[in-house]
């Protein structure tokens, strides 16, 4: 076993010791926002997993691109004269996509496998053609969709692009006129005229039929019926700014289903532009934040990635969801996660550094789901070695203890503790800095080396508190919280 193991699971020996009785309860790390050839990725799904394999990783959480494709039609007949641009996806072949993860996850019988899609809520378009310049905005304003793996329930998402969940509207009958000029095609096919050609001394009656006028028109009204086929059109057109609509209605949609969503790289930047014939085409999405804050009944967002972010500092974004779950004004809490988003080897990019370590009750994709839902688990960004690791995060209260995502419920008055430990995966001393923070303020920072053991204590004042941890030296660590107090209203 190596010493990184032996360090998780010696956490999770004191979390589980210091609970009241609790299911036993396994570190598992895991990638989330994997990528394959099945989308827009450079390695195998084999080749995935046996890197993850090698570095130690029990779960890759894949998302392959479910619809990565951008179309623009001019007004009227949008679908005729549709222009698309689509690169690898796997929504025209679910069930191949779930067969392959199934073959994988038979070839690796010690990992576990999540099959998992990254969608494209909507998308919008402004400028025109006619300008010279367009701007294509939110194409990397995504979700990742996970628990939901029968290929017609996946094929129902509401999603730009999906035929399959669009709905009729005004420009379903604008899209279905053009098919209309089948009937005087036909009728001009079938129809012969009559005339009289003088040939010298006679006049000759000659049948003609209006071939190419025909042939025109029922070629224009058979495209028109393929390119518009089924007729629907998506519940918010991409030349509407919908807001957040969109991406609520495909959160509430996968809820329902059983699923769990999360909010993709939430502050990452995506920008770029092209020639495409005489038209400057731009792409562009900005942070999106905000949007987190404007929606609910998600899972998780991507807190801790390869790049800089801000929503989960102290007092934050992430502070203030987690404070409207204690004050019952969410229904459930928002959780953090790790998002690797890899595509493969290029720009320095690894299996392995950015991870989210589940706390799992069994080592099964159901457990996996579970520990997800629940957020029993912890973002970890370790670029280099030695890392850092989470040993104990926990609050109690005489008897009673609770870990990550838990509630301890007590009254006013009553004693309680949190306790907090870190070690560097090598077993050494390193040096950490870490900050315990309570709804959103900082109530305790230690600059220390590892291994490293401390605890708050405090008398309960009965109103809802909400603790978690961060912690960066030879590595990061972001735990999810644990909340302390009376039942939510």
């Amino acid at each position: 076993m190596s010493r990184r193991a032996v360090v998780l699971a010696a956490g999770v020996a004191l979390v589980v010791s210091a609970a009241a009785p609790a299911a036993a309860l396994e570190p598992l790390p895991a990638v989330l926002h994997v990528h394959s050839t099945l989308s827009t990725g450079s390695l195998s799904l084999e080749e995935i997993v046996a890197q993850a394999e090698r570095h130690g990783i029990g779960a890759v959480l894949l998302s392959e691109n479910y619809l990565a494709r951008v179309e623009y039609g001019l007004p009227p007949f949008r679908a005729l004269t549709r222009v698309t641009r689509e690169e690898r996806s796997v929504r025209a072949a679910l069930d191949v996509y779930l067969a392959r993860v199934a073959h994988v996850r038979a070839q690796f019988p010690r990992m576990l496998v999540l099959p998992g899609v990254e969608v494209i809520p909507h998308y919008r378009w402004t400028g025109a053609p006619w300008s010279g310049a367009m701007t294509l905005h939110d194409t990397q304003k995504n979700l990742l969709v996970f628990g939901l793996e029968d290929p017609r329930t996946l094929a129902g998402l509401p999603v730009a692009g999906n035929r399959a969940a669009g709905r009729y509207s005004v420009q379903s009958l604008l899209d279905a006129l053009p098919v209309l000029l089948l009937l005087p095609g036909v009728a001009l096919l079938a129809r012969s005229r009559t005339r009289r050609v003088r040939l010298r001394h006679a006049m000759l009656l000659v049948r003609r039929r209006a071939w190419l006028a025909g042939a025109a028109l029922c070629c224009v009204a058979l495209a028109a019926a393929v390119r518009a086929w089924p007729f629907t059109t998506d519940v918010f057109p991409s030349w509407v700014d919908a807001g957040p609509a969109p991406y609520q209605a495909l959160i509430d949609h996968v809820d329902r289903l059983g699923g769990l969503t999360v909010w993709s790289f939430p502050e990452a930047r995506d920008a770029g532009e092209q020639d495409v014939g005489p038209v400057r085409v731009s792409w562009s999405t900005e942070p999106y934040a905000d949007d987190l804050l404007r929606t609910f009944r998600y899972t998780a967002f991507g807190a801790v990635y390869e790049d800089v972010t801000t929503f989960e500092r102290p007092g934050g974004g992430w502070d203030r969801l987690l404070g409207e779950y204690a004050a019952g004004e969410r229904s459930r809490p928002v959780w953090a996660v790790a998002e690797s988003g890899f595509h493969g080897f290029t720009a320095g990019k690894r299996i392995g550094p950015v991870q989210t370590v589940l706390l799992v009750t069994a080592r099964s994709e159901a457990g996996v789901l579970d520990a997800l839902r629940r957020g029993r688990m912890w973002a970890v960004h370790n670029p280099v070695e030695p890392g850092l690791e989470l040993v104990e995060f926990t609050a109690r209260a005489g008897t009673t203890s609770v870990t990550l995502g838990e509630t301890l419920g007590v009254a006013a008055g009553t004693p309680i503790e949190i306790h907090v430990a870190l070690a560097a995966s090598d077993g050494g001393r390193h040096d950490v800095r870490v900050s315990l923070v309570r709804n959103g303020e900082v109530v305790g920072a230690w600059a220390d080396g590892t291994p490293f053991r401390a605890v708050h204590r405090e008398v309960a004042d009965g109103r809802p508190a909400v603790f978690r941890v961060e912690a960066r030296g030879p590595g990061r660590v972001l735990a999810n919280p644990i909340f302390v107090g009376g039942p939510r209203p």
